[in-house]
């Protein structure tokens, strides 16, 4: 798996890079409360993106992957127009009952990426199904280079936090506009109600822990905006942001190999195989994630300092920490443990452990908050997803049991102690912040954390490296099958 796994890893970290480049820009170009109304509008499009579609990605994820020979493209364009049309029917409506407390602008840019976004995660859940990676990275990368590009201009033009979330909802109109209309009428033309209604029995369930999930996705940076204001949202949000680029990401690359491959190996090898399978993914999850979490921990004060504005710098530095733990152990949650009840096709369950979360986050959040500021915010998801760790553990005993992991923590938890005791030397001896202290750091612990995976064989990267030295580290050595539908090219 760990040549694919890597194209996938090019593949985020490209957008990834970008992102990140964005984030420091907008921190010298908005204030923070301008850089609040664009959290407030994006946390808003993924409550609305999580509850409504849902259903339909993770019905691609499963049934593509499963039936390669079956293009399903039609059957989700008809979902996602149906459920498009539900939104627009049912939004004024909604907005006219609750009256929420939220411009109308913020509302309705929010509403547009929410549409834009969605159909954009659907195509590329195509791209992960039928193990397509250079498709893929592509679009990513169009979609991010857009995203950049329109939301500089957005702002140049005096358009604030709300053109931001304008331009980056029209980058994913574009980029996804034209490829998919491109693949769409070269694809076969299949409908059939019964695919349809496979995907309504699969996928709507999920939507019912979907609304949970997303409750508990946004509620930290809605629950700031409301208890704080749109600033300290603002400063919350960009540290939020940055911990999702840096840990989130990457996780997202090895669950981007792991998860499409473990359906197809159910369904063609049985629960043995895909459990081995499982146990690869998900080493290579920790080997990504944990690391950066713990460096972010270390030197999240000398990475606000160096990079962000003026007005964001301390905030940043002191809940980047928090944030940075708190995401790895969310990401532990969602791209492996909830893959048990996608595969058992137990979504009930996904239901039950997102709801825990968000129960335990609401318990604490307020509370927290109102006594810690936003350290007591990103202490209170820290809490909530180490819980969550547990619970998605013993749930998963009543879906698909997941393979003992215990070596491949050890290999991790020993590379990253190593890792981190040259970074924290590294940050000590140097002191302060500055271009040149970052990159020591970010060197140091980079270099220290790869000897050391080396060393422990994370992930086995051996065999990856002597793959990738011979020349022969593909995909196709990896997958004996690869399946390209559509007529599509690589």
């Amino acid at each position: 798996m760990n040549p694919f796994a890597l194209v996938y890893l090019l593949a985020h970290m490209t957008p990834a890079l970008i992102g990140f480049l964005a984030m420091i820009l907008y921190s010298h170009l908005l204030s923070p409360a301008e850089y609040g109304v664009y959290v407030i509008g994006l946390s808003g499009a993924g409550v609305v993106s999580a509850i409504f579609f849902t259903w339909v990605r993770l019905s691609v994820s499963r049934y593509q992957a499963r039936t390669p020979d079956v293009d399903l493209r039609h059957v989700a364009a008809i979902a996602y127009a149906a459920t498009a049309l539900v939104i627009s029917v049912a939004s004024p409506i909604a907005i006219l009952i609750i009256r929420p407390n939220v411009s109308l602008e913020i509302l309705a840019g929010s509403l547009f990426l929410s549409l834009t976004l969605s159909a954009f995660e659907i195509t590329q859940e195509f791209r992960r199904a039928k193990l397509n990676p250079a498709r893929f990275a592509t679009l990513a990368i169009v979609r991010s280079t857009l995203g950049l590009g329109l939301g500089l201009a957005a702002i140049s033009l005096g358009g604030g936090g709300v053109g931001l979330l304008l331009g980056v909802a029209a980058s994913f109109l574009i980029a996804n506009l034209a490829t998919y209309l491109r693949t769409l009428a070269r694809a076969q033309r299949l409908y059939s109600s019964e695919y349809l209604m496979q995907f309504a029995r699969y996928g709507l369930p999920f939507s019912l822990g979907a609304i949970t999930f997303a409750l508990h996705n946004s509620l930290d940076r809605l629950g700031i905006a409301y208890l704080l204001g749109e600033a300290a949202a603002g400063q919350y949000g960009l540290a939020a942001e940055m911990s999702r680029q840096l840990i989130g990401i990457l996780g997202a690359s090895a669950a981007s190999a792991m998860v499409p491959i473990a359906f197809r190996t159910l369904a063609e090898s049985g629960p043995a195989a895909t459990r081995v399978r499982l146990a690869e993914g998900a080493e290579l999850i920790l080997a990504l994630i944990v690391p950066v979490a713990i460096w972010l921990a270390i030197a999240g004060n000398v990475v606000a300092g160096t990079l962000l504005g003026a007005q964001f710098q301390s905030a940043v530095a002191m809940v980047l920490p928090l944030l940075a733990l708190g995401r790895m152990c969310g990401a532990v949650n969602q791209l492996y443990l909830q893959v048990s009840f996608q595969l058992a096709e137990k979504p009930l369950l996904q239901v039950v452990h997102d709801t825990l979360l968000l129960v335990v986050n609401l318990a604490l959040l307020f509370p927290l908050t109102l006594v810690y500021g936003l350290a007591g915010t990103a202490a209170a998801v820290l809490i909530a997803e180490a819980f969550g760790i547990l619970v998605g553990v013993l749930l998963s005993r009543r879906a698909f049991r997941l393979p003992f992991i215990g070596g491949a923590v050890t290999r991790v938890f020993a590379a990253t102690v190593f890792m981190a005791v040259v970074t924290y030397a590294a940050k000590t001896a140097l002191a302060g912040h500055g271009p040149a202290t970052l990159a020591s750091v970010a060197l140091l612990g980079g270099v220290s954390y790869a000897g050391a995976a080396i060393l422990f064989n994370v992930a086995g990267i051996r065999a990856t490296l002597e793959l990738l030295l011979r020349g022969s580290g593909s995909i196709e050595s990896v997958l004996p099958v690869r399946h390209n539908l559509g007529g599509e090219q690589p």
